[in-house]
Protein backbone atom coordinates (compact mmCIF):
# COMPACT_ATOMS: atom_id res chain seq x y z
CA UNK A 1 0.00 0.00 0.00
CA UNK A 2 1.46 3.25 -1.06
CA UNK A 3 0.59 5.12 1.56
CA UNK A 4 2.38 6.04 4.54
CA UNK A 5 0.71 7.68 7.19
CA UNK A 6 -2.64 7.03 8.91
CA UNK A 7 -5.01 8.52 10.89
CA UNK A 8 -7.49 7.06 13.53
CA UNK A 9 -10.50 8.97 13.92
CA UNK A 10 -13.68 8.35 16.44
CA UNK A 11 -17.00 10.38 15.66
CA UNK A 12 -16.06 10.99 12.25
CA UNK A 13 -19.32 10.63 10.45
CA UNK A 14 -20.68 14.08 10.90
CA UNK A 15 -20.01 17.17 12.87
CA UNK A 16 -16.26 17.91 13.36
CA UNK A 17 -14.41 14.59 13.02
CA UNK A 18 -16.32 14.44 9.40
CA UNK A 19 -14.27 17.76 8.71
CA UNK A 20 -11.14 16.16 10.17
CA UNK A 21 -11.64 13.34 7.57
CA UNK A 22 -12.08 15.27 4.34
CA UNK A 23 -9.23 17.64 5.56
CA UNK A 24 -6.92 14.77 5.72
CA UNK A 25 -8.19 13.43 2.02
CA UNK A 26 -7.79 16.55 0.45
CA UNK A 27 -4.39 18.17 1.88
CA UNK A 28 -2.89 14.91 2.94
CA UNK A 29 -2.56 12.64 -0.29
CA UNK A 30 -0.38 10.16 1.41
CA UNK A 31 -2.97 9.71 4.61
CA UNK A 32 -5.04 6.52 4.81
CA UNK A 33 -7.82 7.21 7.79
CA UNK A 34 -9.47 4.55 9.57
CA UNK A 35 -13.02 5.11 10.92
CA UNK A 36 -14.70 3.82 14.20
CA UNK A 37 -18.36 4.37 13.60
CA UNK A 38 -21.49 2.97 15.89
CA UNK A 39 -23.41 2.45 11.76
CA UNK A 40 -20.91 2.31 9.23
CA UNK A 41 -23.61 1.25 7.17
CA UNK A 42 -25.22 4.59 7.09
CA UNK A 43 -21.54 6.66 6.55
CA UNK A 44 -23.12 8.00 3.38
CA UNK A 45 -21.48 11.34 3.94
CA UNK A 46 -17.43 9.87 4.92
CA UNK A 47 -17.89 7.72 2.17
CA UNK A 48 -18.64 10.59 -0.50
CA UNK A 49 -16.21 12.94 1.06
CA UNK A 50 -12.98 10.72 1.48
CA UNK A 51 -11.74 8.50 -1.67
CA UNK A 52 -12.71 4.79 -0.78
CA UNK A 53 -9.57 3.53 -1.12
CA UNK A 54 -7.90 5.61 1.57
CA UNK A 55 -10.53 4.92 3.76
CA UNK A 56 -11.63 1.83 6.29
CA UNK A 57 -15.08 2.21 8.23
CA UNK A 58 -14.87 -0.23 11.24
CA UNK A 59 -18.11 -0.65 13.81
CA UNK A 60 -17.25 1.13 17.15
CA UNK A 61 -19.36 1.91 20.24
CA UNK A 62 -17.18 3.66 22.42
CA UNK A 63 -20.00 3.28 25.19
CA UNK A 64 -18.94 -0.36 25.19
CA UNK A 65 -15.88 -2.06 26.32
CA UNK A 66 -16.34 -5.35 24.26
CA UNK A 67 -16.92 -3.25 21.01
CA UNK A 68 -13.46 -1.26 22.08
CA UNK A 69 -11.71 -4.55 22.26
CA UNK A 70 -12.90 -5.88 18.86
CA UNK A 71 -12.43 -2.50 16.58
CA UNK A 72 -8.92 -2.25 18.59
CA UNK A 73 -8.11 -6.27 17.21
CA UNK A 74 -9.70 -4.77 13.53
CA UNK A 75 -7.11 -1.91 13.58
CA UNK A 76 -3.83 -3.58 14.33
CA UNK A 77 -4.96 -6.50 12.13
CA UNK A 78 -5.41 -4.01 9.34
CA UNK A 79 -1.43 -1.98 10.01
CA UNK A 80 -0.19 -5.16 10.43
CA UNK A 81 3.13 -3.48 11.82
CA UNK A 82 2.38 -0.10 10.27
CA UNK A 83 1.71 2.53 12.61
CA UNK A 84 -0.47 5.87 13.38
CA UNK A 85 0.49 8.96 13.24
CA UNK A 86 -2.10 10.04 14.56
CA UNK A 87 -5.28 9.15 16.91
CA UNK A 88 -8.35 12.03 17.14
CA UNK A 89 -10.59 10.74 20.00
CA UNK A 90 -14.12 12.87 19.20
CA UNK A 91 -16.89 10.70 19.25
CA UNK A 92 -19.34 12.40 21.67
CA UNK A 93 -22.96 12.61 23.20
CA UNK A 94 -25.18 14.84 25.34
CA UNK A 95 -28.03 13.20 27.05
CA UNK A 96 -30.12 15.92 28.58
CA UNK A 97 -33.75 13.15 29.05
CA UNK A 98 -32.75 11.19 32.33
CA UNK A 99 -30.33 8.17 33.24
CA UNK A 100 -28.85 5.82 30.64
CA UNK A 101 -26.47 3.32 31.07
CA UNK A 102 -23.81 1.56 28.89
CA UNK A 103 -24.00 -1.91 28.61
CA UNK A 104 -21.14 -2.13 31.10
CA UNK A 105 -22.80 -0.68 33.89
CA UNK A 106 -22.04 3.10 33.94
CA UNK A 107 -22.88 6.42 32.95
CA UNK A 108 -23.58 6.32 29.31
CA UNK A 109 -22.25 10.71 28.79
CA UNK A 110 -19.12 8.88 30.63
CA UNK A 111 -18.64 5.55 28.83
CA UNK A 112 -19.28 7.51 25.67
CA UNK A 113 -16.75 10.24 26.14
CA UNK A 114 -14.22 9.49 28.19
CA UNK A 115 -13.99 5.38 29.63
CA UNK A 116 -14.22 4.25 25.99
CA UNK A 117 -11.85 6.56 24.80
CA UNK A 118 -9.09 5.71 27.05
CA UNK A 119 -9.58 2.32 26.60
CA UNK A 120 -9.10 2.55 23.08
CA UNK A 121 -5.73 4.50 23.55
CA UNK A 122 -4.78 1.73 26.11
CA UNK A 123 -5.77 -1.05 23.35
CA UNK A 124 -3.45 0.82 20.48
CA UNK A 125 -1.01 2.50 22.44
CA UNK A 126 1.51 -0.11 20.84
CA UNK A 127 0.31 1.23 17.38
CA UNK A 128 1.21 4.79 17.67
CA UNK A 129 4.38 5.55 15.91
CA UNK A 130 7.21 7.92 16.98
CA UNK A 131 5.97 11.58 17.62
CA UNK A 132 2.37 10.47 16.95
CA UNK A 133 -0.13 13.11 18.41
CA UNK A 134 -3.66 12.18 20.74
CA UNK A 135 -6.43 14.57 20.53
CA UNK A 136 -9.26 14.64 23.31
CA UNK A 137 -12.33 16.57 22.35
CA UNK A 138 -13.01 18.78 25.06
CA UNK A 139 -15.26 22.02 25.47
CA UNK A 140 -15.24 25.29 27.11
CA UNK A 141 -18.42 23.85 29.31
CA UNK A 142 -16.04 22.32 31.74
CA UNK A 143 -14.69 24.91 32.99
CA UNK A 144 -17.15 27.54 35.03
CA UNK A 145 -15.18 30.47 34.05
CA UNK A 146 -15.78 29.76 30.54
CA UNK A 147 -17.48 32.75 29.50
CA UNK A 148 -19.80 30.95 27.33
CA UNK A 149 -20.89 28.55 29.69
CA UNK A 150 -22.89 30.09 32.41
CA UNK A 151 -24.99 31.82 29.51
CA UNK A 152 -26.07 27.90 28.45
CA UNK A 153 -26.26 26.43 31.80
CA UNK A 154 -23.25 24.58 31.98
CA UNK A 155 -21.70 25.36 35.57
CA UNK A 156 -18.35 23.16 34.53
CA UNK A 157 -17.42 19.58 35.25
CA UNK A 158 -16.85 18.07 38.71
CA UNK A 159 -15.03 15.08 39.81
CA UNK A 160 -16.06 13.75 43.67
CA UNK A 161 -14.47 10.94 42.21
CA UNK A 162 -14.29 8.49 39.57
CA UNK A 163 -16.50 5.99 40.85
CA UNK A 164 -19.13 8.62 41.41
CA UNK A 165 -18.48 10.30 37.57
CA UNK A 166 -18.52 6.86 36.28
CA UNK A 167 -22.13 6.45 38.16
CA UNK A 168 -23.13 9.62 36.80
CA UNK A 169 -23.46 11.39 40.38
CA UNK A 170 -22.03 14.46 39.55
CA UNK A 171 -24.83 17.02 39.94
CA UNK A 172 -27.07 18.46 42.89
CA UNK A 173 -29.78 19.44 40.23
CA UNK A 174 -33.71 17.85 40.31
CA UNK A 175 -33.80 18.92 36.87
CA UNK A 176 -32.97 15.51 34.61
CA UNK A 177 -31.77 18.60 31.70
CA UNK A 178 -29.50 20.01 33.91
CA UNK A 179 -27.80 16.38 35.49
CA UNK A 180 -27.55 16.09 31.71
CA UNK A 181 -25.03 19.48 30.97
CA UNK A 182 -23.22 18.90 34.50
CA UNK A 183 -22.72 15.40 33.13
CA UNK A 184 -21.46 16.36 29.87
CA UNK A 185 -18.96 19.06 31.59
CA UNK A 186 -17.27 16.10 33.55
CA UNK A 187 -17.00 14.13 30.58
CA UNK A 188 -15.09 17.16 28.89
CA UNK A 189 -13.26 17.82 31.80
CA UNK A 190 -12.03 14.15 32.20
CA UNK A 191 -11.14 14.61 28.67
CA UNK A 192 -8.27 17.07 29.72
CA UNK A 193 -7.26 15.59 32.39
CA UNK A 194 -6.47 12.90 30.38
CA UNK A 195 -4.35 14.63 27.95
CA UNK A 196 -2.50 16.65 30.75
CA UNK A 197 -1.83 12.80 32.84
CA UNK A 198 -0.55 10.75 29.77
CA UNK A 199 1.27 14.22 28.75
CA UNK A 200 3.47 13.54 31.75
CA UNK A 201 3.86 10.02 31.53
CA UNK A 202 4.90 10.27 27.50
CA UNK A 203 8.03 12.56 26.62
CA UNK A 204 6.88 15.21 23.86
CA UNK A 205 9.37 13.61 21.07
CA UNK A 206 7.64 10.36 22.00
CA UNK A 207 3.95 10.85 21.90
CA UNK A 208 2.15 14.18 21.96
CA UNK A 209 -1.20 14.85 23.55
CA UNK A 210 -3.58 17.65 23.27
CA UNK A 211 -7.08 18.89 24.79
CA UNK A 212 -8.90 20.49 21.60
CA UNK A 213 -11.87 23.12 22.66
CA UNK A 214 -14.10 23.24 19.24
CA UNK A 215 -15.99 26.27 20.58
CA UNK A 216 -19.56 26.65 20.37
CA UNK A 217 -20.54 24.75 17.15
CA UNK A 218 -24.71 24.81 16.32
CA UNK A 219 -25.68 22.53 13.51
CA UNK A 220 -24.03 19.21 15.07
CA UNK A 221 -25.76 16.32 16.41
CA UNK A 222 -24.90 17.34 19.71
CA UNK A 223 -28.35 18.51 20.19
CA UNK A 224 -30.00 15.33 18.93
CA UNK A 225 -31.45 14.29 22.70
CA UNK A 226 -32.54 18.06 23.09
CA UNK A 227 -36.35 18.19 22.66
CA UNK A 228 -38.11 19.41 18.99
CA UNK A 229 -37.53 23.04 19.49
CA UNK A 230 -34.57 23.08 21.03
CA UNK A 231 -33.32 21.12 18.04
CA UNK A 232 -34.62 22.81 15.48
CA UNK A 233 -32.83 26.25 17.00
CA UNK A 234 -29.67 24.61 17.12
CA UNK A 235 -29.60 23.13 13.27
CA UNK A 236 -31.69 26.22 11.90
CA UNK A 237 -31.24 29.25 13.57
CA UNK A 238 -28.50 29.33 16.05
CA UNK A 239 -25.79 28.66 13.36
CA UNK A 240 -26.76 31.87 11.58
CA UNK A 241 -26.55 33.32 14.81
CA UNK A 242 -23.76 32.25 15.99
CA UNK A 243 -21.64 33.97 13.61
CA UNK A 244 -21.92 36.82 15.90
CA UNK A 245 -20.52 35.12 18.95
CA UNK A 246 -17.35 35.63 20.39
CA UNK A 247 -16.33 31.87 20.88
CA UNK A 248 -18.34 30.23 18.08
CA UNK A 249 -17.20 28.29 15.39
CA UNK A 250 -18.35 26.29 12.85
CA UNK A 251 -17.47 22.25 12.20
CA UNK A 252 -15.22 23.36 9.22
CA UNK A 253 -13.16 25.59 10.98
CA UNK A 254 -12.97 23.19 13.83
CA UNK A 255 -12.52 20.83 12.14
CA UNK A 256 -9.62 22.10 10.10
CA UNK A 257 -7.20 23.08 12.88
CA UNK A 258 -8.28 20.16 14.77
CA UNK A 259 -6.71 18.35 11.44
CA UNK A 260 -3.99 20.43 11.71
CA UNK A 261 -3.11 19.86 15.24
CA UNK A 262 -3.14 16.08 14.62
CA UNK A 263 -0.62 16.57 11.63
CA UNK A 264 1.87 18.52 13.91
CA UNK A 265 1.66 21.50 11.81
CA UNK A 266 0.34 23.35 14.73
CA UNK A 267 2.62 23.44 18.18
CA UNK A 268 4.07 20.94 16.65
CA UNK A 269 7.12 20.47 19.64
CA UNK A 270 4.81 20.43 22.53
CA UNK A 271 2.49 18.10 24.42
CA UNK A 272 -0.15 18.63 27.38
CA UNK A 273 -1.94 21.13 25.78
CA UNK A 274 -5.61 23.14 26.13
CA UNK A 275 -6.46 24.67 22.76
CA UNK A 276 -8.83 26.01 20.98
CA UNK A 277 -10.17 26.31 17.28
CA UNK A 278 -8.32 29.19 16.87
CA UNK A 279 -4.90 27.70 17.33
CA UNK A 280 -3.96 29.31 20.49
CA UNK A 281 -3.14 27.60 23.48
CA UNK A 282 -6.14 28.75 26.79
CA UNK A 283 -6.61 28.06 30.31
CA UNK A 284 -8.05 25.00 31.78
CA UNK A 285 -9.97 24.95 35.12
CA UNK A 286 -8.26 24.37 37.98
CA UNK A 287 -9.74 21.17 38.54
CA UNK A 288 -8.76 20.10 35.37
CA UNK A 289 -4.86 20.33 36.77
CA UNK A 290 -5.17 18.15 39.77
CA UNK A 291 -2.70 15.61 39.26
CA UNK A 292 -4.17 13.43 41.61
CA UNK A 293 -7.61 12.91 39.88
CA UNK A 294 -6.04 12.85 36.55
CA UNK A 295 -3.98 9.71 37.82
CA UNK A 296 -7.01 8.62 39.10
CA UNK A 297 -9.19 8.85 36.46
CA UNK A 298 -6.61 7.26 33.94
CA UNK A 299 -5.62 4.21 36.22
CA UNK A 300 -9.17 2.90 36.81
CA UNK A 301 -9.88 3.61 33.27
CA UNK A 302 -6.78 1.53 31.94
CA UNK A 303 -7.40 -1.30 34.50
CA UNK A 304 -10.94 -1.62 32.85
CA UNK A 305 -9.29 -1.69 29.72
CA UNK A 306 -6.81 -4.50 30.77
CA UNK A 307 -9.55 -6.67 32.18
CA UNK A 308 -11.39 -6.69 28.88
CA UNK A 309 -7.58 -8.12 27.02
Amino acid sequence: MPTSEYYLLTGATSGIGLEVAAWLAQSRPNSFIVVGARRPDLANTLRQRVPADRLLILELDTASLDSVKVFAGSVRAFLAGRKCAGLALNAGIQIVSGDRYSVDGFELTFATNVLGHIALFEHLRSEMGQSATVISTASGTHDPAHKLARPYKFFGGRFPSVSDVAAGKVSDSNDEAQKGRDRYATSKLCNIMFSYAMARHYPAGELRFVAFDPGLMPGTELARDQPAAMRFAWKNVLPTAAKLIDGASTPQRSGAMLAQLLIGERLPLKTGLHVEFTGNEIPSSELSHDQTKQDELVNWARGLAIATR
